[in-house]
Parts: structure tokens; sequence; C-alpha cells
């Protein structure tokens, strides 16, 4: 499902990039962007952290903290 979801993301993209050139106007700004990218690492790390709790219950604090640390959206 992640996967599709980074092959959805990486085609908008794209397709985005091909408007914004032929347009020469972002629709997005910078602040925008970057406000959707960090919606989208807190969206994935809380999606983890409620999978592995169905899977293995109650996790303990470190790890959750630590899931909580990763800023690469790719490893999310």
């Amino acid at each position: 499902m992640i996967a599709l979801l980074i092959e959805l993301q990486a085609s908008f993209e794209e397709k985005l990039t091909n408007y914004q050139e032929k347009r020469k106007v972002p629709l997005l700004s910078n602040i925008e962007l970057r406000a959707i990218e960090r919606t989208a690492k807190r969206t994935r790390r809380e999606y983890i952290i409620k999978l592995l709790e169905k899977r293995f219950g109650n996790l303990p604090e470190n790890l959750v903290e630590n899931i909580n640390k990763i800023d690469d959206i790719s490893i999310l």
C-alpha cells in the first residue's frame, strides 16, 4: 500500500512539474509544500505506530520515540 502511495505521489509530482513548467507559475508555494511534507511524515509515522500496536500490542516508549524521530520520508 505504501509503495502504491509513493508511485501515485511520484506520478502526481511529475505531472504537476510538467504543468508548472508550461505555465511558469507555481501552484503551491514553498511554505505550502513544506506543510504538506510535514503532514505526510506525521501521518505515516502515526500509521506505522498504529500498525505495530495492532500487531504487537503496546509498544515500548523508546520505539515510539525512535519512529517519531525518523525524518526521511522514504524510510517511512
